[in-house]
């Protein structure tokens, strides 16, 4: 069952695609001959795409799929074109048709080897504005920017904690994984979300790594592993760990769509997702289609590090994410033999980050051995050693994340709760 899933999973990858932006880059200077030609056959090929869209009919009769704005984005590259589609109130069996008369059409123009579509889907509310049309025979990258998406509440989930961090290395996972058992220690319902595509690592801190998701028994979803009482999702359970995931942008964002509607959550207090670093495809995916309840950001002392942390936390603000607090992982180390602690990191930096951003450092994790081993050997030290100092420091975070997102706040409340915290 697990690998009919999985291959299911990886079929729908083939369905990307949203909107038209033809992007063609060369190096400054001339160009020479091979590449004028190979320039202006792209560019045939685009506007042949753009002909082919302008023959579909839109939903509803609203003219064709150009003129109606149904066109978000289109890129064309190396022969890889990816369209991608934007619907508002238009039923599911419709925008399948839509997109599959994309597919089509799209395959037929010459120059094209593959074709991606992907949709975007805003349900209207009442009042609801229409989506800007582009003025007749705009070019398509001057289409108006549409909207961000409204983001629906995940059914059964109280609330959505991304961690992230701005470089790699820092100990993201780390925390994510022992910050997930550490809530549910304090007993909430939680579950994991590994979306660290090109390097996870949740499945081996958690134990189970060669363990596979379940499929509901529709075949329309997948079930969680669960360890330690925790249920995990990760896309380490799908591939094969010495096979790179080597994805472009769209397919990055198709998987973080995937992972958050097509997994059979249950009912969750807390949904960890454990962010790749940086301020990437997922990350912006993942703050348009999910609603984030807060983010922390995970960095060490390093003036490296805390310089793309900060890039983190900018891109969290930027999207109206309320950013919880910093970790300091690796924050300092004590002698196992004479009690000697030590900075190897620095010191002071975070503070001083947390102090000009506003915000408050809600642990400082040492450098440990049980740490460590535990994730290497998938035994996180909050569920084997939880009496240690080590396990405490990540259940005073569990207690200060439990403090900014409570679980027994109505959505009401923890809507006007959230906004009054974070002044937003």
């Amino acid at each position: 069952m697990a690998q009919e899933g999985a291959t299911r999973f990886f079929a729908c990858q083939a369905t990307l695609g949203d909107v038209i932006e033809r992007r063609i880059r060369w190096p400054k200077g001339a160009l020479s001959e091979e590449k004028r030609e190979n320039m202006s056959d792209m560019t045939k090929a685009s506007e042949a795409i753009k002909a082919r869209l302008a023959q579909i009919r839109a939903p509803k009769g609203e003219g064709d799929l150009v003129s109606a704005g149904f066109i978000s984005e289109v890129e064309l590259e190396a022969g890889e074109a990816t369209v991608v589609l934007r619907f508002e109130g238009v039923e599911k069996a419709t925008r399948h048709q839509v997109e599959d008369e994309v597919r089509r059409a799209v395959a037929e123009v010459e120059g094209v080897v593959e074709v991606f579509v992907e949709s975007e889907v805003v349900e209207l509310s009442s009042g609801a504005a229409p989506t800007a049309q582009a003025p007749e025979g705009a070019p398509l990258h001057q289409i108006t920017e549409p909207r961000l998406p409204q983001k629906p509440p995940m059914e059964g989930i109280r609330n959505i904690l991304a961690v992230a961090s701005g470089k790699g290395g820092v100990g993201k996972s780390t925390v994510a994984v022992n910050l997930a058992l550490a809530l549910k220690a304090r007993g909430a319902k939680v579950g994991i979300c590994d979306i660290d595509v090109y390097g996870p690592s949740v499945p081996m801190q958690m134990g189970v790594g060669k363990a596979r998701p379940g499929v509901s028994p529709d075949q329309k979803r997948f079930l969680p592993v669960e360890a330690y009482g925790v249920k995990v999702m990760s896309i380490g359970f799908l591939v094969d760990d010495d096979t790179p995931v080597i994805w472009r942008g769209p397919i990055v964002a198709s998987v973080v769509k995937q992972f958050l509607a097509d997994v059979d959550w249950g009912q969750l207090d807390y949904l960890v997702i454990d962010l790749p670093p940086g301020t990437g495809d997922a990350q912006l995916t993942l703050t348009q289609t999910a609603p984030i309840t807060g983010a922390l950001i995970v960095t060490t002392p390093s003036e490296l590090a805390l310089i793309d942390a900060v890039k983190g936390l900018q891109m969290f603000r930027k999207v109206d994410v309320p950013v919880l607090g910093l970790v300091e992982n690796m924050s300092h180390y004590v002698c196992g033999n004479c009690g000697h602690e030590s900075q190897p990191f620095n010191s002071g930096g975070t503070a001083r980050v947390a102090a000009q951003m506003g915000l408050g450092i809600l642990a400082k994790i040492p450098i440990e051995e049980h740490i460590q081993r535990g994730g290497d050997e998938g035994k996180p030290v909050v569920a084997v050693h939880p009496d240690t100092e080590q396990a405490r420091s990540f259940l005073s975070l569990a207690d200060a994340v439990m403090e900014k997102m409570p679980i027994g706040v109505d959505e009401a409340q923890s809507d006007g709760f959230l906004k009054g915290l974070f002044r937003r």
